[in-house]
């Protein structure tokens, strides 16, 4: 499925966007501790993979695995708005055992150049720049619409402790680009076809806010729903 999409089918401006940051593949459709992240499937677990992002700890009852794109705009609304809550209140316990998988959504190009610089950059920042990306994602779509594509990455992959050289050679490294397109073949193969996605304990679902993951995790985890205030929707 990943050659379904040609350059020849998308609009100019993402064209552009190929040449401006010497992409050679174009990235087609497709815990230590609390507060650590690993790069591989340390901390084994039945719902992990190889090469697994994870955030939490590694014993954490729930695991949650989101599918998302650095291009997706629901996606950096979810990391703005829900994330963090769901961070402090179960990832950081160590309730919750967190999972970023790379997912092509959004403008195609753009989302692999973002996966490409994340993966090159170094391990230990992963997440810190995947949390940049969304943070940049409105800033970076305005620049590429002025033409300067080049320099929204360049600053990007700066900002994510790659040099402009190394940015470069990392937009030509297929062997990572083909990593994290097995990644995503993986939520494919579970039937994942938007982001963003959440997988709790190895089972999609169409939780997106807080209080719908609480009702899927919560019964894992042993605890009580909160209690709905009077007039709220049931």
């Amino acid at each position: 499925m990943f050659d379904s999409i040609r350059f020849d089918s998308l609009r100019p401006l993402l064209v552009s966007v190929i040449a401006a940051t010497a992409l050679s593949a174009c990235g087609d459709k497709a815990a230590s501790s609390a507060n650590g992240n690993t790069t591989a499937a340390q901390g084994s677990s039945e719902y992990l993979i190889e090469g697994d992002h994870v955030m939490g700890r590694a014993d954490a009852p729930v695991t949650l695995v989101e599918y998302a794109s650095v291009s997706c705009g629901a996606c950096a609304n979810w990391h703005t708005t829900v994330y963090p809550e769901l961070k402090k209140k179960y990832i950081d316990t160590g309730k919750v055992k967190y999972v970023f998988r790379e997912f092509i959504a959004g403008p195609p190009e753009l989302a692999d150049a973002g996966f490409m610089i994340a993966l090159c950059a170094p391990k230990e920042d992963y997440f810190k720049n995947i949390e940049l990306q969304f943070k940049r994602q409105s800033q970076i779509f305005d620049m590429v619409n002025q033409g300067k594509a080049r320099e929204a990455y360049v600053s990007l992959s700066k900002a994510s402790g790659l040099t402009e050289d190394e940015f470069i050679a990392c937009m030509s490294n297929q062997e990572i680009r083909d990593r994290y397109r097995a990644t995503m073949q993986t939520g494919v193969d579970m039937g994942v076809n938007k982001t963003p996605t959440m997988v709790i304990n190895g089972k999609v679902s169409d939780a997106f806010t807080l209080e719908q993951i609480e009702e899927v995790i919560l019964p894992i985890l042993g605890e009580p729903l909160p209690e709905k205030t009077e007039g709220a929707p049931e």
